[in-house]
């Protein structure tokens, strides 16, 4: 779902960049996707996606721009960013469940992207020991470093959740950032928007991405600096979407 609509949007790319490869990429996982009409038929998703998406890629823009050579992409799943923003002398770290990886690289492959400059990490964020596994893949804790972090936080369970935003603050130094889009619970949610909500979720669950962990956004916030990380930033972009939803943050921290 999320190579479809990604595939449809104009978006920029690095001077050295290769979006060519993302795009021979997307249309990879495009031949496994459902199809596009369906996809028409969720306009909030498509809106909340492109917001999405629009703000991942500025920031990786300006962390590139203002010099940080190391960006961290976690539950990297099928992004492409490494490939549409190649840097020289930045290396992209991409984390993620060793089957995802293992299927990517196949398909990566297969259009002939160039990977040189990415670094696989394969780790199960359910699992400890996250901070050890980036340095031995390379990764210069003492150095600034960008983080990325899309989808991935509410199907983690809290302490992992937490524990995420604990490592990535400990393994980077300082003027380093952390960019995710974080599901936050309504604290006046009516009945529509709860029983739309939970057959989101039921749908997800069945797909086998189970919604695990979903605070308000107060909570989610306090969770954030007690990490380490300052919240300079913090938007609800689906208040910018069409459709009902809301609690979606947009959040950029740094240290």
């Amino acid at each position: 779902m999320v190579a479809t609509v990604r595939a449809t949007l104009k978006r920029p790319s690095s001077p050295a960049g290769d979006p060519e490869a993302e795009e021979r990429l997307l249309a990879n996982l495009l031949e496994d996707a459902p199809e596009a009409e369906a996809i028409d038929r969720k306009a909030d998703f498509k809106g909340l996606l492109e917001l999405r998406t629009r703000f991942f890629d500025a920031v990786v823009t300006e962390a590139l721009a203002s010099g940080i050579a190391q960006v961290v992409i976690l539950g990297a799943g099928y992004d492409g960013r490494a490939l549409r923003f190649r840097t020289p002398g930045v290396r992209f770290f991409e984390v993620d469940h060793p089957n995802t990886q293992r299927d990517k690289r196949e398909r990566l492959a297969a259009v002939h992207a160039r990977t040189d400059d990415l670094t696989f990490v394969a780790f199960d964020f359910n699992q400890p020991g996250l901070a050890e596994v980036l340095a031995k893949s390379g990764l210069v804790t003492s150095a600034r470093c960008l983080f990325l972090c899309e989808g991935l936080l509410r199907y983690l369970p809290e302490p992992s959740f937490r524990g995420l935003l604990a490592v990535t603050a400990k393994a980077s130094g300082p003027g380093s950032i952390f960019a995710a889009s974080i599901a936050t619970r309504i604290e006046e949610e009516d009945e529509v928007a709860l029983e739309r909500r939970q057959d989101h979720e039921r749908r997800l669950a069945d797909a086998g991405e189970a919604v695990l962990t979903v605070p308000e956004a107060s909570v989610v916030l306090r969770w954030i600096t007690e990490a380490g990380w300052s919240v300079p930033s913090a938007d609800d972009f689906a208040a910018e979407a069409p459709g009902p939803r809301r609690g979606y943050l947009l959040v950029q921290a740094s240290h």
